[in-house]
């Protein structure tokens, strides 16, 4: 939160806190490390005829390509 200059105990809305990611998304993708990339924003995927949405989803295309099997 400190990168985001938003004070400890302080009240912040979901939207709030999600539209701060955004606007330092460079220096927070930076911060998360090698290999990571900012795919979507309020994704819906529909389970079951019930749509849910995913805030921000983020893949590390590193992470996934040291894990599969050749």
């Amino acid at each position: 939160m400190e990168f985001l200059q938003i004070q400890p105990d302080t009240h912040v809305y979901e939207g709030e806190l999600e539209q701060a990611l955004i606007d330092h998304l460079q220096h927070f993708l930076l911060e998360l490390g090698r290999g990571f990339s900012f795919v979507a924003r309020q994704k819906r995927f529909t389970l079951d005829g019930q749509d849910y949405f995913i805030d921000l989803i983020f893949y590390n295309y590193t992470l996934i390509r040291e894990t599969q099997i050749y």
